[in-house]
């Protein structure tokens, strides 16, 4: 069955297989631009609806790269949506060629090929919802292979370190900081050695003369202690002699 031109669309017959007699009518025209979107360039996308629900991108992509080169297929539930979203039932599909003349080409198309064969079949009904939950089940020799190498990398990091001088981990868990450590120092020169040698008997002469210092305080009020309490002596024993003196009464 050939092309039919409706209204602007071109009519396409699409057989499921070979074996089919049965087909859906696709409705194909360049897409025109409302708002640009570089996904969908104009000049370059073909705009198709009545596409049936066991249609995916890669058989649609499969039957229109006659045509050309098709660089990507977008289906959607309808023309007003912006995602790539599709739940079921019939959609509309944009199909992005790499050059104008490949769209042409396309519109001038008077079939397509069927849909599945056996070298590219399209699951439908019972095995492509035994296929889809099948996918949905993580492989385990897999997972297994993907951890193992996951433990093994992370063991290879850890001797490089090691080996490096990187980090030195405790028993408790935590990184010990030296100079091999997080921060490697550069190795001390003999002057630096002297300077830290010098510093440190500055800050020992400064302790000695301030313990020194405390000596000798400590000391001096001993001294004044002591002075004063002679003082109190003396003044106490003038004191007492003048009471004497006054008491003593010669007639």
């Amino acid at each position: 069955m050939s092309s039919i031109n409706i209204q602007g669309f071109t009519v396409l017959p699409l057989y499921f297989s070979k074996e089919n007699s049965g087909y859906h009518n696709i409705f194909i025209k360049e897409h025109s631009v409302r708002s640009y979107d570089e996904k969908k360039p104009p000049g370059k996308t073909l705009f198709a609806v009545n596409i049936p629900p066991y249609v995916d991108e890669d058989s649609l992509k499969r039957v229109f790269s006659v045509a050309g080169k098709v660089k990507s297929v977008y289906l959607q539930e309808s023309a007003v949506e912006s995602d790539n979203k599709v739940k079921s039932g019939f959609k509309v599909a944009y199909i992005v060629f790499n050059k104008h003349e490949e769209l042409l080409k396309a519109l001038k198309m008077q079939e397509l090929d069927p849909l599945s064969s056996n070298e590219n079949p399209v699951l439908v009904g019972l095995s492509k919802w035994v296929h889809q939950y099948n996918s949905s089940i993580y492989n385990h020799e897999k997972l297994s292979e993907e951890v193992n190498k996951c433990i093994k990398n992370s063991d290879k990091e850890e001797e490089e370190k090691k080996a490096h001088g990187k980090e030195e981990v405790d028993d408790a868990g935590w990184t010990v900081v030296t100079k091999k450590g997080r921060n490697p120092g550069f190795a001390r020169k003999e002057s630096v050695e002297n300077k830290i040698i010098q510093k440190n008997k500055l800050k020992s002469r400064k302790k000695e003369l301030k313990n020194f210092y405390t000596f000798q305080i400590k000391e001096q009020k001993m001294k004044n202690i002591i002075a004063l309490r002679k003082n109190f002596q003396d003044s106490k024993e003038k004191v007492n002699l003048m009471k004497k003196m006054r008491n003593f009464k010669p007639f």
